[in-house]
């Protein structure tokens, strides 16, 4: 009974590695390389000069501009990433 039960494990553990060694490796992921325009960092705060209105004002706007360039570096970022497309 003993040897029965051992050849049948024996049987099983060949059965198991030669099927493993003829099954295909899974495939590997491609890597996706960012453009450089797309790896920069948006530009730092810009601060008031002074505690007037119209400097406020300017920095405003520039804080808006600013925005503007980092969200749609975003934007372009994300479509890039959902569709790898190679620009000219």
């Amino acid at each position: 009974m003993r040897c029965r039960n051992r050849s049948l494990a024996v049987c099983s553990v060949i059965l198991t590695l030669t099927a493993c060694g003829s099954s295909a490796p899974p495939p590997i992921p491609q890597t996706l390389v960012l453009p450089a325009e797309y790896s920069t960092r948006c530009p730092p705060v810009i601060r008031q000069a002074n505690s007037s209105a119209d400097a406020a004002a300017i920095a405003l706007e520039g804080m808006y501009k600013q925005y503007g360039l980092c969200a749609g570096r975003l934007i372009d970022l994300i479509d890039y990433i959902n569709n790898p497309v190679e620009k000219p």
